[in-house]
């Protein structure tokens, strides 16, 4: 079976950490089929614009852990300006980079991979599966009327709709795919990689927090900043280790303010993104991870932090509530730093009840990218065999 993988998600040179749980998915696919990646990339003619100058460095074609990844160069618009014609720039990129017509094409996310994927299927007479992962479902159809009509082209003409949390099927659901035709299949983690250290013995008296995602506003730092102090406040020294800035997806620099106003410089640590196999020495120094997201899917850090053995505080977003129960940690209020500094307190003042293997079977049994790998293969052959 020849698969070709459709993503703008996928990492490369410059955004490492782009779509790392993309590209996971993938290494685990190998086992089952023959694996193709078109990754496009934007393109600019002109040096001097940013990071859109910036990717006229990724190589055209490389090969990463033994999959052969082409990144196509697509057109770079303004997004609120020619949004609506990405697909179109995916398509054209997409033609020029396949030599070979695939058994099955599977797309990561509605737009603007899904709907290109559908076209060329369409074009071509093969079957397309798309992955939605959350913004494209939750925030792009709600944006514009002629986005929303995209994506639900996409979904509908795609033979089956892969959804990584409950909430984005019934999102997929509402606009207007068959039931039938969407399947649940969440983000994953590499269980080999990421294990718990049963050694680990947290310093009561000095509590170390970890966050691992891009500095956005979206991802609810500046709730997570003032939560930490309002700890603090309460005489608990507790740091916290923030990981993920990058030019592409957002650096330190707006959160800086609010740490010095609130006395936290000493306190806070923002980090460079790692690349993703870096990850589990920072989870294994850590006493507990905090997600205080305003809107997930499912996000992979979190996983990650499971099968670690982490507690988790995070906040009621979409996809954390499928994932986070008693034995895992905290559910807290979205952008209420009040009730998210009360849930870190109260993991904090419970925390010998969690159980760190018990965290980690939970990763294990319902996440490992081996199970779900599996499940996406058994998903293309069913759709081949109609």
């Amino acid at each position: 079976m020849k698969v070709l993988l459709l993503s703008h998600l996928y990492p490369n040179v410059i955004s490492k950490l782009s779509g790392s749980f993309v590209h996971n998915q993938a290494r685990f696919l190998q086992d089952h089929c023959q694996l193709k990646v078109v990754a496009p990339v934007p393109w600019f003619p002109l040096p001097g614009f940013g990071l859109w100058s910036a990717y006229r460095h990724v190589p055209r074609c490389e090969v990463v852990d033994g999959i052969e990844v082409r990144h196509p160069r697509r057109f770079a618009v303004p997004r609120r300006i020619f949004f609506a014609q990405q697909w179109r720039f995916h398509l054209k990129a997409l033609r020029n980079a396949v030599a070979d017509v695939p058994d099955i094409i599977h797309a990561h996310c509605a737009y603007p991979d899904g709907r290109a994927a559908v076209e060329y299927g369409s074009q071509t007479g093969r079957p397309v599966v798309i992955t939605v992962h959350g913004s494209d479902i939750k925030i792009l159809p709600k944006l514009k009327s002629q986005w929303r009509q995209l994506i639900v082209e996409a979904l509908t003409q795609a033979v089956a709709v892969i959804v990584v949390s409950q909430e984005l099927r019934r999102e997929v659901v509402q606009l207007g795919v068959l039931a039938d035709k969407v399947r649940y299949i969440p983000n994953g983690v590499d269980c080999q990689l990421f294990s718990a250290t049963e050694s680990h013995q947290p310093d009561k008296e000095k509590w170390h927090l970890l966050y691992v995602g891009r500095f956005v506003e979206a991802k609810g730092l500046r709730v997570l900043l003032a939560a930490l102090a309002k700890v603090r406040s309460q005489g608990r020294d507790v740091s916290l280790t923030l990981i993920g800035g990058h030019p592409a997806t957002g650096t330190a620099d707006p959160f800086l303010p609010q740490v010095n106003d609130l006395n936290l410089s000493e306190h806070v640590s923002f980090e460079d993104a790692v690349p993703w196999e870096e990850l589990p020495p920072y989870m294994a120094a850590a006493d507990l991870f905090v997600l205080p997201s305003f809107s997930e899917g499912l996000t992979t850090s979190l996983i990650e932090a499971m099968a670690c053995g982490l507690p988790v505080v995070a906040t009621r977003c979409g996809g954390p509530e499928e994932v986070v129960n008693e034995e895992v940690g905290r559910l807290v209020a979205v952008g209420d730093a009040e009730d998210l500094a009360a849930g870190i307190l109260a993991v904090l003042d419970e925390y010998d009840r969690y159980d760190r293997t018990a965290i980690r079977q939970q990763a294990e049994e319902r996440y490992d990218y081996r199970r779900l790998a599996a499940r996406i293969w058994a998903l293309y052959e069913e759709v081949l065999a109609r």
